[in-house]
């Protein structure tokens, strides 16, 4: 076998591997929650049926398939570097609910039906023919009451990207190495970013990986948002909402620009400069209704939001990590809060904090606000730290191999120093925490000892 950039049959993505991690918006309780909340009859996240199109090395697949093991899920990517990776990871975290393909997205088998089918980062980065057989998929292979995920740049915020990967594709029309087509395009970048050219900066962000596929990849196009829901209507797919749903309000949008729900998604885009859009589809003819509170009444609830003070007499101000809002005067919506952010990150049913439709409202508006979270399914979260400490095998496989692990609600955790990564993988539920020699220093320096597994 000859050095990789010399086989034909490499993809980029072999060339370059992109380390894949968790999207929480493709997880089956985001994809089932929002669902439930326009109208649709979901699938139980813990035995459903999950296809990912273009899953990479399993970077977000895997850790779904670990933390429900009564669902079943499988992944396609045409690079076979990933799909390695990916079985491995499988295999070593003793995964019997994944199943692997290399295929082409044009090419695919029939895999039968499933409840959900995801589709992050392909649509804009390949060709036509190619997004088509993409949308094709999606209707064949999912459920009647599925929900499908496709995200894709969009305009007018795609027009930045485009601007910045039209100036490097040039700049580099005779570099071939990916390495130095990395290098060189950082330089540039770093050369406009400094003489005053905003649209530098965000580029200049990115990994390598990513800058060399979503940046420098040889197909790439933005859309209108309404193109895109015009093309999934010619392979029978209805627009359902999007998978951040605090992203659709539209308060900001001036009076008779916001009736229909297409329209007003495309002036949104217009409003607020969007790039990209995580979308969500299901079957043309599904009935999609607007939430309700009443909706609200079947779901978990989960938030670290805090009470910040009073705001006037008896209107109290809760606010969360990421700067949104509520005030409120009413005291059953004031206790539930206040539950709720003892309880977090654990998740409480809607209907044991208090059967009041003004408490369901006001947690169905502080969840388009990005201030509470909705689920139909939680993880099992302990109360407080167990006397012999256990973190998820799946946490410890990965602090062994770098500074990201994976949480069970299926969200990424930093760990960038040494002595955090090996106390989690020393989390095995064999030592006491009130022990003085719980955690050895030693152990800890040298890492598991030989013949331990993590």
């Amino acid at each position: 076998m000859g050095r990789q950039e010399e086989r034909e049959d490499l993809t980029g993505y072999d060339r370059v591997p992109y380390p894949g991690h968790p999207f929480a918006q493709t997880h089956p309780d985001r994809l089932a929650k929002v669902a439930t909340m326009f109208g649709l009859r979901s699938a139980d996240p813990t035995s459903c049926r999950l296809l990912e199109l273009g899953c990479g090395d399993g970077g977000n697949l895997v850790p779904m398939a670990y933390g429900l093991p009564g669902a079943r899920f499988t992944g396609i990517d045409l690079a076979g570097t990933a799909i390695a990776q990916a079985e491995e990871l499988a295999r070593t975290l003793g995964l019997e609910n994944v199943t692997l393909r290399q295929s082409d997205l044009t090419a695919i088998d029939d895999l039968g039906t499933f409840d959900y089918v995801v589709c992050h980062g392909v649509y804009s980065w390949v060709e036509p023919h190619v997004r088509d057989a993409l949308l094709a998929a999606c209707r064949a292979h999912l459920a009647t009451d599925g929900v499908a995920y496709v995200s894709y740049d969009v305009f007018p915020g795609g027009h930045m990207r485009e601007v910045t990967r039209q100036m490097l594709r040039w700049h580099l029309r005779d570099v071939d190495d990916p390495a130095e087509r990395i290098a060189q395009a950082r330089a540039l970048l770093t050369a406009v970013s400094e003489a005053g050219q905003p649209q530098a900066e965000w580029a200049l962000g990115q990994s390598d990986p990513a800058l060399f596929h979503d940046e420098l990849a040889e197909h790439h196009e933005a859309v209108l948002f309404t193109d895109f829901v015009d093309h999934a209507a010619r392979h029978g797919l209805h627009f359902l909402a999007e998978a951040d749903v605090f992203e659709m309000q539209a308060g900001g949008l001036p009076p008779g620009l916001g009736d229909d729900p297409i329209i007003r998604e495309q002036y949104l885009d217009f409003f607020k400069g969007r790039m990209f859009r995580q979308t969500l589809l299901c079957h043309a003819g599904s009935e999609r209704r607007e939430p309700s509170p009443e909706v609200v009444r079947g779901l978990l609830v989960a938030t670290p939001a805090r009470p910040v003070g009073e705001i006037g007499p008896g209107r109290v101000e809760f606010r969360g990590p990421g700067g949104s809002t509520l005030t409120t005067d009413h005291n059953g919506v004031k206790a539930a809060l206040v539950r709720l952010g003892e309880a977090w990150p654990r998740a409480l049913p809607v209907a044991e904090l208090a059967d009041d439709e003004a408490v369901r409202d006001a947690l169905l508006r502080a969840y388009t606000a990005n201030l509470v979270q909705l689920h139909v399914w939680a993880p099992a979260l302990p109360a407080d730290v167990a006397e012999r400490p256990v973190a998820s095998a799946l946490a410890r496989v990965q602090a062994a191999r770098g500074t990201r692990v994976t949480n069970l609600w299926h969200a990424t955790v930093e760990v960038p120093d040494d002595l955090g990564r090996r106390l989690i993988t020393l989390l095995d539920g064999s030592r006491d925490r009130a022990s003085p020699e719980a955690v050895r220093p030693a152990e800890v320096r040298s890492g598991p000892p030989r013949g331990r597994r993590p």
